[in-house]
């Protein structure tokens, strides 16, 4: 008989301690799990804030020095005179990806929708859209070979 319990000889409905109990674990579960998702869901936005502003460095870094041979929407033809090579930035399935004429690759942006380069004001403008609808605008100055 659930719910019941008998005060002199009559019963009467009523809910049980252990019942509440369980109640309020089943609540503070729920309460739980939502704010779980919403640290993660934040942390997500942020690695991608991260990682964008990391491969911009690589672009801008006085280890490549790189010079802008060709730019178009969807690939970037690039010179390094500390390397002496050339390279090709270009999106790749969901990443962008720096390769080499022997077609290494640098693995420079993970989980990326869409990507669009172009010249603006002297500058490589590149605009990145990652998985998550998250969108990264960023001007780099490099030279012009």
């Amino acid at each position: 008989m659930r719910g019941q319990f008998i005060i002199k000889g009559k019963k009467r409905k009523g809910y049980l301690l252990i019942e509440s109990l369980v109640s309020l674990m089943i609540c503070i579960c729920a309460v739980w799990t939502v704010v779980v998702m919403i640290k993660y869901v934040g942390q997500t936005r942020n690695r991608h804030q991260v990682d964008f502003y990391s491969y911009i460095q690589i672009l801008e870094s006085e280890r490549f020095k790189f010079e802008l041979q060709n730019v178009r929407s969807k690939d970037v033809r690039m010179y390094s005179p500390v390397t002496k090579k050339k390279y090709h930035m270009q999106l790749y399935d969901n990443m962008i990806r720096i390769t080499g004429v022997k077609m290494g690759h640098i693995r420079a942006l993970t989980a990326v929708k869409d990507v669009k380069w172009s010249r603006d004001r002297g500058c490589l403008k590149t605009v990145v859209t990652f998985s998550n609808d998250q969108t990264c605008y960023a001007y780099s100055k490099l030279s012009e070979k």
